[in-house]
Parts: structure tokens; C-alpha cells; sequence
């Protein structure tokens, strides 16, 4: 068969193609570090690559959620704690003024637990962020708010948060006549999703909320200014720091029957309300170990995903840069046989 130079000058270039897009493909796969770059390049791993990417992609938004579930819960506990030690101090102070006292020190029990409701106020209002940690879902508004009166005394601290709420919220509660009602149970959830499936609040609850801090939430009625004035969504807690500072003050002149006695009564109140923080703080406490738990799990989570990620792919660096010199050297080789036997043309001789 004859060979014209047609022939030899296709095969050439037939050639020459072939060698450019094997060493394209192997820089490509060297600068991507990985072997599969399109569904042609293995169609059955590109989908295995492809549940890989969404499996890390969904353990990467499950380990957010948990940090972030942690900070949260690591600035409810830090304030939980203060709230508790503030509760300790009130009960210390007020029972320095059970014994017999003058005038001057009651009313510096007075002050100084009156300081102390304040800083309880204070650490309810705390965030994370923009957000209030004791708010429930409504999170962006500031939570507790203190009324005061013309003479700039506290009446009330009232809750602006969501929670659960009482039937009848004049009444204390009663699992048969005055029950929560039903339809609030989870308005004071936030929750973090942490693992696949459906939001669950027993299980992604990261929040205490007002109620679940400070107690139920009260409608109180009392006189302000002369004047019968009635306050909504005031935590129990509040309420009975506010009788016990109004017990303070009477007991100076024995106003209203308050005497040695009411206060060792409330030393009571002031126990019953501390521990009722402090189980606020066992259960965030509890959570806060869990989360962490589940943060360690999806770490070893997503090595395992990255490794069968990298298993599925196959590719090896030391190999890859064999093949590049390989085909950097038969294109070279190419070059050079084809400069030897395709015939020369007029510009060969200019």
C-alpha cells in the first residue's frame, strides 16, 4: 500500500491529539487532586462521590448545630450558676434581719436584696449573640422587664418571652383544676436539629425558658401609686422576691402583720425557688453533655467520610506525577519522530 504524505501527516496529528489530551486529563486530575471530575470519568464512583459530598455536606450543618447548641447552653449555665449564688446571698441577707434589728440595718437588707433582684434580672436578660438565651422563641426582644413605681420602687418584673401557661394564670397550678393548657407547651422551645429525620423538642431542646427558669407565670394584682393595678406573665420567683423585699420593709413598722416569723417563712420561699434554678441548670448541665457527645461523633463522622470519599476516588499524587512524566515524554518522543518523517515543505528551506 502505498503511504502518501496525507497519511502520514493525519496520522500525525491523530496522534499528536491524542497525546495533548491524555496530558490535559492528567494535569486536570493534578490540580483538582482527584481522579473523578465528571460523571464520564467512572459514572458508578461519580455517584458514589456524589452521596459522599451530601453525607459530608449534612454532617457539616448537623456539627454547626451542635456548636452552636453548646455556646448556648454554656451562656445559659454561666448565668444559671450566678442566678443561683444571687438566690444564696438574698437568703443570707434576709436572714440577718430575723433577729431583732434597728430600723437602718432593715433598711440595708432592703437595699442590698433589692440590688440582688436586679442582678437577677440582669443575668435573665443575657445573650448569645443578638439572641436572649431565657426569652423562648422570642428571642430577639429582651425578656424581663422591671415596672417600677412614680417613687421609682419595684412593683413587678414581668416575662416578655413565650412559654408554657396556666389555664388560669391568677391561680397556682393544679394538675386537675387549673393544668396548662395544651396548645403552649413548646412555645418556649428552641430547638437545634442534630441528627437526621423530623425536629423532635425532647430531643433537639437547647433553651430553658422563663417558665422552666423562674416558674410560672402569674397574673398579680396589687396597689401602685394608690391605684389597683394588675401585671401579666410575672414568674413566680420574681413575684415572691418582691413580697419578701415588701416583708423588709413592713417589718420596720410591723405593717401588714409582717413579723420574725414571716421572714423565717420565707427562707423557705427562697430555698423552694433556689432549687428550682438550680434544676433549671441540672437539665441544661445534662444537655450540654449530650450535645457534646454527639459533636465528638459526628468529628469521627466526617474523617470517616472524608477517607471513604478519598478510597472512592482513588487518586494517588505519587502515581499521577509517573504518568504526567510519561506522557510529557512520549509527546516529546512524538514531536520528534514527526519532525523526521513528514516531508518537508518550501518553508523547511527559507
Amino acid at each position: 500500500m502505498r503511504v502518501t504524505n496525507n497519511m502520514l501527516s493525519n496520522q500525525f496529528l491523530s496522534g499528536y491529539q491524542t497525546s495533548l489530551s491524555r496530558m490535559a486529563n492528567i494535569s486536570e486530575k493534578m490540580i483538582a487532586n482527584k481522579n473523578i471530575n465528571r460523571p464520564s470519568d467512572n459514572p458508578i464512583g461519580a455517584v458514589r462521590n456524589l452521596k459522599f459530598t451530601n453525607a459530608s455536606s449534612t454532617n457539616a450543618l448537623f456539627t454547626q448545630n451542635a456548636n452552636d447548641a453548646i455556646s448556648w447552653m454554656k451562656t445559659s449555665d454561666s448565668n444559671l450558676g450566678s442566678m443561683i449564688s444571687t438566690m444564696a446571698s438574698i437568703k443570707t441577707a434576709v436572714s440577718g434581719a430575723i433577729s431583732a434589728n434597728p430600723a437602718t440595718s432593715y433598711q440595708a437588707i432592703e437595699k442590698q436584696v433589692d440590688e440582688m433582684i436586679k442582678k437577677l434580672v440582669q443575668d435573665a436578660n443575657s445573650q448569645v449573640g443578638d439572641r436572649y438565651v431565657f426569652g423562648g422563641q422570642k428571642d430577639a426582644t429582651e425578656p424581663f422587664t422591671i415596672k417600677y413605681d412614680t417613687s421609682g420602687n419595684m412593683t413587678a418584673v414581668v416575662y416578655n418571652g413565650t412559654s408554657k401557661q396556666l389555664t388560669d394564670p391568677t391561680l397556682p397550678y393544679d394538675a386537675a383544676t387549673n393544668p396548662y393548657i395544651a396548645t403552649t407547651a413548646n412555645n418556649g422551645t428552641i430547638m437545634m436539629q442534630v441528627v437526621p429525620g423530623d425536629n423532635n423538642p425532647y430531643r433537639d431542646k437547647i433553651n430553658q425558658d422563663g417558665q422552666e427558669v423562674f416558674g410560672d407565670m402569674l397574673t398579680i394584682t396589687k396597689t401602685v401609686d394608690g391605684v389597683p393595678t394588675t401585671y401579666t406573665n410575672v414568674p413566680t420567683v420574681f413575684k415572691n422576691l418582691l413580697e419578701i423585699k415588701q416583708h423588709l420593709a413592713d417589718i420596720q413598722t410591723g405593717a401588714n402583720g409582717v413579723t420574725a416569723s414571716t421572714l423565717s417563712n420565707d427562707l423557705g420561699t427562697l430555698e423552694k425557688d433556689r432549687d428550682y434554678i438550680i434544676s433549671a441548670q441540672t437539665t441544661v448541665g445534662a444537655r450540654q453533655s449530650s450535645y457534646q457527645t454527639i459533636v465528638d461523633r459526628l468529628t469521627a463522622d466526617s474523617l470517616i467520610i472524608a477517607q471513604d470519599a478519598k478510597d472512592n476516588d482513588g487518586y494517588d499524587a505519587g502515581k499521577a506525577s509517573i504518568e504526567s512524566q510519561l506522557a510529557l515524554n512520549a509527546y516529546n518522543t512524538l514531536l520528534s519522530v514527526g519532525a523526521s518523517v513528514l516531508p518537508k515543505s518550501l518553508v523547511d528551506y527559507l
